[in-house]
């Protein structure tokens, strides 16, 4: 495992809280697009912050030079991937699925009260991967799974809380 991975893996582990501009920046490296980026950040993750801390934050971003608005929106720049890795924010994995790939698989989860950063991290991560809620803690989207996302699964040590499913249409 790179120093970078341990290093991230023990800020999670330990329940490392991160500024709101971390959150942003990581949020921004993770996601596939502009929209996912959005449709992420105005629910249970940015709940907690007003929205003037979220706009002075994202305007702090733009000055030291790791954001860029464009008309699309917030972009990050090279020297803000450069931040990231440093700050070891690259705890999101990019979607290997396009918006077009079936959904054929069901993930079942139970992550304890006291885990709810990984419980929330989970939630923000399978939304990434174009999943859709059915319950609360039972989501359908796209499969198989990435082996690097069920990695993860373990290097957090929620994988026994998650159960997946393939589904098959007859």
């Amino acid at each position: 495992m790179s120093n970078t991975k341990e290093k991230l893996n023990n800020n999670i582990n330990n329940d490392v809280k991160h500024s709101i501009g971390d959150f942003l920046i990581a949020m921004l490296l993770s996601g596939k697009s502009i929209k996912n980026f959005y449709a992420i950040i105005h629910e249970r993750e940015m709940a907690r912050f007003k929205k003037e801390s979220v706009r002075s934050s994202l305007s702090r971003l733009d000055r030291k030079g790791y954001l860029n608005k464009t008309e699309e929106g917030w972009l990050l720049t090279s020297s803000g991937k450069t931040y990231a890795e440093r700050k070891f924010l690259l705890s999101y994995l990019p979607s290997p699925f396009n918006n077009k790939s079936p959904s054929n698989t069901i993930i079942s989860f139970d992550i304890p009260g006291p885990q709810r950063h990984l419980r929330d991290w989970l939630r923000n991560q399978i939304k990434i991967y174009n999943y859709k809620m059915i319950h609360q803690s039972l989501w359908l989207g796209p499969g198989p799974l990435p082996k690097n996302f069920l990695k993860k699964l373990n290097q957090l040590k929620i994988r026994k809380n998650i159960k997946i499913f393939a589904v098959k249409k007859k």
